[in-house]
């Protein structure tokens, strides 16, 4: 993840480079050649992981951590970033995080919106960048995840799956996302399926609404603290009137709205009053608890992966 942070812009273009599902010739460099070639491809943490063919010879050292496949790998696996360095491939990785036992459930499902989206956590000014196409999607990761037996991490990675659309463009509306569909026994307000980035047809061009919410009628609007100008406030007034006018009513979400839980709960409340739905569960008290918990480690989650970031 690393690595294909470090590519910034440029890394779904690591996505056209040969495939492959063999590990000939995979092993172990020396310490100073290995730290050379992890910090030409942007890996700075240590220890490095490794993927090394099966019976490949190797003595304990503190820098690595060999992983070896008693399963073979499936044929696209791998990709070739040079002759000397190969990756596994985003779908593959996402699989190997959900068996590593390194992440709770909310941080993988975050990682996956990001691969999964248009932009990666990286060390930018604002610690984000833009891609113009993402790494992978929800229905590549699923097609490997259920093609493969043998592999930690695949069951947990389906499920991790069905909270997870395709199409985010920054880490706070992942967070809002999540918060939408994760469902009630959880925490979440059980909002699914979502629509990420929907392209919306209005009497003056196309628009593009972050999230729309399930049945097409009501979509949310994430907006940064850049956001706040008045120029930009204007701009934002009347490409609302125009989604209105095209049948979808949109809700403007701001950082503090998902932060604190006073704001979360009028967002909550006015979300469901624009779907002209009622909220029922069977223990409000314990659901009110269960939902701060779930905020609290969304919004973590964010940050961790995230630095500052409040696009």
């Amino acid at each position: 993840m690393e690595a294909y942070r470090a590519h910034m812009r440029l890394a779904p273009d690591l996505l056209d480079r040969p495939r492959t599902g063999k590990l000939a010739r995979c092993g172990t460099p020396a310490p100073q050649m290995l730290e050379d070639t992890m910090e030409r491809i942007g890996v700075t943490g240590k220890p490095y992981h490794l993927l090394i063919e099966r019976n490949a010879p190797h003595t304990a050292r503190i820098d690595v951590r060999r992983h070896q496949r008693t399963k073979r790998l499936p044929r696209r696996a791998i990709i070739k970033l040079s002759d000397d360095v190969h990756i596994v491939s985003p779908e593959m990785m996402f699989i190997d995080l959900a068996g590593s036992g390194e992440f709770h459930f909310t941080e993988l499902v975050a990682i996956g919106y990001e691969i999964c989206g248009t932009y990666l956590i990286d060390s930018s000014w604002d610690k984000m960048t833009n891609t113009e196409r993402s790494l992978t999607s929800v229905k590549k990761i699923e097609r490997l995840a259920t093609g493969i037996t043998g592999f930690a991490g695949a069951v947990r990675a389906r499920e991790a799956l069905r909270l997870i659309f395709d199409g985010s463009n920054s880490p706070m509306e992942t967070a809002l996302a999540m918060l939408m569909s994760f469902p009630r026994k959880d925490g979440g307000l059980g909002l699914t399926p979502l629509e990420m980035n929907k392209k919306v047809a209005t009497e003056d061009g196309d628009k593009w609404v972050d999230i729309v919410l399930p049945g097409g009628t009501v979509g949310l609007e994430y907006k940064g603290r850049e956001s706040h100008s008045v120029e930009q406030t204007e701009r934002d007034d009347r490409r609302q009137n125009h989604l209105t006018a095209s049948g979808l009513v949109t809700l403007n979400v701001w950082y503090e709205d998902i932060a604190s839980d006073l704001m979360f709960d009028q967002l909550h409340r006015d979300i469901f009053n624009a779907l002209g739905k009622r909220f029922r569960v069977a223990k409000p008290i314990a659901y009110r608890r269960l939902r701060e918990s779930l905020r609290s480690r969304i919004v973590s989650s964010v940050k961790d992966y995230g630095g500052t970031v409040i696009r």
